[in-house]
């Protein structure tokens, strides 16, 4: 029988890119982690920004060892994993910067930034040799992606992909590319899907008389655990608790949702908003909240965990997110969790939004920056508990269905065994044999290569 140390190194191992790790907004990658942390394979998590958020979620502390952070430019270990790679493989080296100024001159700050980034992914590539990484996810298909493909052209590694909102929607250069150098990408809705599609039929025309390649783009959705996420009775109250949670940006909406308020107060509509996060516009939205003459009736909490965001879903009495769609994609998780726990949604429109709810049956839908409809749907759902009801009841049926973390976590698991194992007879020995010639000579070389998590 094999050894306990041997049946480690046997096992596979997937490496994670993300932008940075951990995040307090992104719950919904944190829940995604969590998940590949629990298949038959290693995990290993590379951040290409140091985390410097005040709040941490509980399930991203337990992550944190698995993570790898390094320096831009100041240390001597990114720059010898240079020295390695211009010995190793000249050309590819070259090539690989080359391929990001190609693909990027048109857009010089995804440029500037994508060359700040690239002393770091190809440290990163040099690890992900030593750590034995078979298979490696970009998180994002913005820089994370790049990052991939860097490393697929220095070392030959398999790679796939995630594509969410604004990373496939606006400005992303070669993504068409990305995705067809991918061996797939999840994306989050089904009309994302139909989206990327088109995009890569339209890129293989251009470059070649051959068909898109069929199946890279999987719909995976943005599972909620429904034992966290759980629906408590509602509280009796004479005022109706209105949440919103989110980071506090533009395309939330919450201008919107604050005039909204106004007019509850006017219309003499008993209420109380929690705005539930942290951002660039809590000081203007403050400012707004205090010359409306609000600030008895909404909160702004700041940045708080997940554990007690929890607890606020299943204090309200109504969920409201007048959301703007130019700026905003796909299915807002927040949305997915407030219905798990059986709050009743208005929201404004989405293409994708009817993939989880539809108006009078499992959300109330309502026109964007229109404050009077944003109040109107307010007190219609006060007024009416049974509708409130129906509409919980119906959308926590809907998340059941299709976005419970069960369900959802399986399948990713299920996309990447497939993958791993598709690659596994084609990896072969030449890849042990690349990580052999790059492991560090030491044991005290490969601490210092391998910085500790902050």
């Amino acid at each position: 029988m094999a050894d306990s140390a041997t049946a480690t190194m046997s096992r596979p191992t997937i490496g994670c890119i993300l932008s940075q790790f951990p995040r307090y907004d992104e719950a919904f990658i944190l829940r995604e982690l969590v998940e590949l942390s629990r298949g038959p394979w290693e995990l290993v998590i590379f951040s290409l920004r140091p985390c410097r958020d005040r709040v941490i979620h509980a399930q991203a502390k337990a992550l944190q060892p698995q993570t790898i952070y390094a320096p831009f430019v100041r240390s001597r270990e990114v720059w010898r994993s240079h020295g390695y790679f211009l010995r190793r493989d000249a050309r590819a080296y070259w090539g690989s910067l080359d391929w990001i100024v190609s693909r990027h001159w048109r857009h010089p700050i995804v440029l500037i930034k994508s060359l700040i980034l690239f002393p770091k992914i190809v440290h990163f590539a040099r690890l992900a040799m030593e750590r034995g990484v078979t298979h490696l996810h970009a998180f994002w298909a913005t820089y994370p992606s790049t990052a991939a493909v860097v490393t697929n052209r220095l070392i030959g590694l398999p790679f796939s992909m995630s594509g969410h909102a604004h990373d496939i929607y606006m400005t992303s250069p070669a993504l068409a590319e990305k995705i067809t150098r991918s061996r797939f990408l999840l994306t989050c809705t089904e009309a994302n899907k139909q989206y990327l599609d088109r995009l890569i039929s339209d890129h293989q025309a251009r470059v070649s008389s051959s068909t898109a390649p069929a199946g890279k783009v999987i719909v995976s959705y943005h599972g909620v655990d429904l034992t966290r996420f759980t629906a408590t009775e509602k509280p009796d109250s004479p005022a109706c608790h209105v949440l919103i949670v989110g980071s506090l940006f533009p395309c939330k909406g919450l201008e919107t949702l604050i005039d909204g308020c106004k007019l509850l107060k006017d219309r003499g509509v008993a209420f109380r908003c929690t705005i539930a996060g942290g951002g660039p516009l809590e000081k203007s939205l403050r400012q707004q909240i205090e010359r409306l003459g609000l600030g008895h009736e909404i909160t702004i909490t700041g940045y708080v965990s997940q554990e007690i965001v929890v607890g606020l879903y299943q204090q309200a009495h109504v969920f409201a997110l007048p959301l703007v769609s130019r700026i905003h994609w796909g299915i807002p998780n927040v949305v997915i969790e407030a219905l798990a726990t059986k709050t009743p949604i208005i929201c404004c429109d989405l293409p994708s939004l009817k993939e989880l709810a539809v108006h009078g049956e499992s959300g109330w839908i309502i026109p964007e920056h229109d404050p009077a409809a944003v109040a109107d749907a307010v007190e219609r759902l006060w007024k009416d508990p049974g509708l409130r009801l129906r509409l919980g009841e119906s959308g926590y049926r809907r998340v059941v269905e299709r976005f419970a973390l069960e369900r959802t976590g399986e399948a990713l698991r299920r996309v990447f065994s497939e993958a791993i194992d598709r690659a596994a007879g084609r990896a072969g020995t030449s890849h042990q044999r690349v990580i052999k010639s790059a492991a560090p000579s030491s044991p005290r070389a490969r601490g210092s290569e391998l910085p500790a998590s902050s």
